[in-house]
Parts: structure tokens; sequence; C-alpha cells
């Protein structure tokens, strides 16, 4: 992309635009539709055939909370085997988390 410079006064009274390319700006459009052909954005489109049945669903989000509970047990592991964190500062974090939901649920029962 190139830019225009204007350096003469003469130039800059006549020339007012910046040389850029404007087109991508969006302003409204009340005219004529000139498009041919019918629209390709259809609004009845079919069911996609690639969409998944619900006991197909359940299955990959149990595989999915698997996985997720497979690496944090990793990560868990590698942070006691590398003395990061002790045990007892882990079975007390999960403690105070599992309470403060505890908590949490219990006031949004209520």
């Amino acid at each position: 992309m190139t830019f225009k410079r204007i350096f003469t006064s003469e130039s800059s009274v006549t020339e007012r635009r910046s040389g850029l390319n404007r087109r991508w700006i969006k302003a409204p459009y009340e005219g004529v539709e000139r498009r041919r052909g019918r629209d390709r954005r259809d609004k009845d489109l079919p069911a996609r055939e690639d969409a998944l049945s619900p006991a197909e669903r359940t299955a990959a989000l149990e595989k999915l909370l698997l996985s997720t509970t497979v690496h944090l047990e990793a990560l868990a592991r590698l942070l006691v085997a590398k003395g990061i964190l002790t045990r007892a500062e882990l079975v007390d974090m999960l403690k105070t988390i599992h309470d403060e939901y505890q908590d949490k649920q219990l006031n949004e029962e209520s």
C-alpha cells in the first residue's frame, strides 16, 4: 500500500483525500439492490449432518472431563514431586476450594 504525500500548498487545496483506500468503510445503503441471483445466506438451512447425537455428545463430554482430570492430576503430582508444594498444602488448598464451592451452592439454593 502506498501513501500519497502532498508537499505543495497548491495541491493541498485541490486534493483533500489522504490517499488511503477507504473502501472498507461501511456506510448505510438504501439504494436499489444490484446483486444478481438468490441470496446464498439461506436462513432455512437443514440440520447439519455431522451433528452429534445426545449419546455421542455425552460420551465426548465424559472423555473431555476425564482428559482434564488426568492433566490436573499430572500437574499436581509434578508440583509435589518438584517440591514446589507439599502434599499437605495441596490437600489444604483442595479442601478450601471445595468449601468455597459448597458455600456458593448453598447461597444460590437459598
